[in-house]
């Protein structure tokens, strides 16, 4: 008879499971803020070291345009050169792609697995006309082509 008048048992049961839910759901909580700001700045890095990779690439196009015009301007011959391009295989864990887009004169570099982490670098050339193509990080040694027969560059 005790048991059914007893009335502290019944609170702090409840007492107990609104206190263990509130704790789980404060702790999924901080964990999902927690693991938005790590990919946030996951995507941060990425997007950063695509722009370095993309300058160095619309750098060394420019470089070869301009050795292109200097040697045709001096009435030297052209062999065809051939750039070492030197990408990392990964940039932040993540595999990755290089494109060269001829329509809007642009290199994109963009994440395999992540489709809103890409960046676009502009290049410029006045020479020779850039071949579109599309290199993958994973697949190993990569280099700038030039062609003098066809006066193209290619990204291989």
């Amino acid at each position: 008879m005790k048991l059914l008048k007893d009335e502290a048992a019944v609170s702090i049961s409840i007492g107990f499971i609104l206190t263990f839910v509130i704790s789980v759901v404060a702790l999924v909580t901080v964990l999902t803020a927690f693991y938005m700001l790590m990919d946030r700045a996951e995507q941060t890095v990425m997007r950063s070291e695509f722009e370095i990779h993309g300058n160095d690439i619309s750098m060394q196009i420019s470089s070869i345009d301009s050795l292109v015009a200097v040697m045709d301007n001096s009435g030297a011959y052209i062999g065809v050169l051939e750039y070492d391009l030197d990408l990392p295989d990964r940039i932040a864990g993540e595999h990755y792609s290089v494109s060269i887009v001829n329509s809007s004169h642009e290199i994109l570099l963009r994440s395999r697995d992540k489709a809103e982490t890409k960046v676009m670098v502009p290049y410029s050339t006045k020479n020779m006309r850039v071949i579109e193509s599309t290199i993958f990080s994973e697949a190993g040694r990569h280099y700038i082509v030039y062609d003098p027969v066809y006066r193209t560059l290619e990204v291989r």
